[in-house]
């Protein structure tokens, strides 16, 4: 199921919020999921160049 811009928002704005109130400072908390984020590009560009490309024809 691809995610939708809207969706990944939704994720996004709830894990800030959830770290904001669990008491972790704004400025970390932004930081940790920029990174976060980041480090899942990272990790699927990899992936996809890991992986073998299959092509129907």
């Amino acid at each position: 199921m691809p995610a939708t811009p809207a969706a990944v928002a939704v994720i996004i704005l709830g894990v800030f919020t959830g770290l904001t109130v669990i008491g972790m400072p704004v400025e970390t908390t932004a930081t940790t999921v920029g990174l976060g984020g980041l480090l899942g590009i990272e990790l699927v560009r990899r992936l996809v160049q890991a992986l073998p490309i299959h092509r129907s024809r």
